[in-house]
């Protein structure tokens, strides 16, 4: 007697394929971490070797900003939420602000937080709204 051979694994449990409007959600709220380095302007000329170097740190909950930090060689840490710090934090959206294109300034979640804890943000992040006067759903 001949059987044919069982499905491959894909096949057996098909994952249920998510709704479009889901699935566009879903990507939307995607974490994701990103750093770069800074000079502040007027250090440009005065540090040459760059030993002022700052970091920008950044986490995107979605196409928004949700934390940011600002580490200065010679300052205290700048740590803002938003939501609290809104009219201090970057206004422009990931898309808008070019990091996921930019190489190398994609960090892991683990390394954003182990920083985020070190400078003092320990206020837990809310999950980030469009900012009021965006269109946007309800």
């Amino acid at each position: 007697m001949f059987l044919p051979p069982p499905p491959p694994p894909a096949q057996q449990n098909p994952a249920p394929a998510l709704p479009a409007r889901q699935l566009e959600v879903a990507l939307n709220r995607q974490q994701r971490y990103f750093r770069i380095p800074f000079i502040r302007p007027g250090d440009t000329y005065s540090d040459p070797q760059n030993t002022k170097k700052g970091w920008w740190y950044a986490h995107f909950d979605g196409p928004w900003i949700a934390r940011q930090m600002e580490l200065h060689p010679d300052k205290h840490p700048v740590v803002l939420v938003a939501g609290k710090d809104d009219m201090e934090m970057c206004e422009l959206s990931l898309e808008e602000t070019g990091l996921s294109r930019k190489r190398g300034a994609e960090i892991l979640p683990r390394q954003f937080e182990e920083i985020w804890e070190r400078c003092g943000g320990d206020v837990p992040p809310q999950r980030h709204r469009e900012p009021a006067g965006e269109n946007h759903r309800m």
